[in-house]
């Protein structure tokens, strides 16, 4: 009868060289790498449409018009700003975290207002904590800012992030170029815009 020894349990990260291990890593990296370009690309490609441009300015004009009914006095810039923004993330349809962001940015500001008795005073950073941070992180730091929600993530995804916030403000500035000219022309007097015309400064 015969019977089985059991075999040595290998280590194949013992087994393998330094170098072997370096390349392999390396390829993870250009692999992720890779595949977050690919991502950023395909957001940033939706907000170049005009269709998506379209889809936009007619909910921004809808937002506008349903605050005008809702409240009597007249919209401010800041409305105004607020609700373009409100719509971007709208368009955004939640995939993105700046979206998510500014979607809950008015809940997050009426929380706020409950809890300012127990809001604890934090100690502002001194300038030499400041002077320790390399310059690349400093500046991605103050990039995290800028972006709504983004201030805790890793370089690829606010790079990611990022990219498809300008690419989307970039969209918006377009869209309400052309309304604005539209109503410059003197044709808000409660008509649609046509679609071309919202469409009309797509640069691709």
């Amino acid at each position: 009868m015969a019977y089985l020894l059991p075999l040595p349990e290998l280590e194949p990260s013992a087994d393998i060289s330094p170098e072997i291990q370096r390349k392999k890593r390396r390829k993870t990296e250009e692999k992720s790498v890779s595949y977050h370009r690919v991502q950023g690309n395909q957001r940033m490609n939706r907000w170049r449409t005009g269709r998506e441009q379209q889809i936009y300015s007619s909910k921004l004009i809808k937002a506008l018009r349903l605050r005008s009914h809702r409240t009597s006095s007249s919209a401010t810039g800041k409305d105004v700003r607020d609700t373009a923004y409100r719509v971007l993330a709208v368009s955004a349809k939640g995939t993105t975290r700046w979206s998510r962001a500014i979607l809950i940015s008015r809940l997050s500001a009426k929380m706020r207002k409950h809890k300012k008795g127990n809001r604890k005073l934090r100690k502002p950073a001194s300038n030499r904590e400041k002077r320790k941070l390399p310059v690349v992180e400093r500046k991605l730091m103050a990039l995290g800012r800028l972006v709504p929600g983004c201030r805790k993530l890793s370089f690829w995804n606010l790079l990611e992030e990022a990219s498809d916030y300008i690419a989307a403000l970039e969209m918006q500035v377009r869209a309400m170029t052309a309304i604005t000219e539209f109503l410059a022309l003197g044709n808000g007097g409660g008509a649609q815009p046509p679609a071309d015309r919202l469409c009309s400064n797509v640069n691709f």
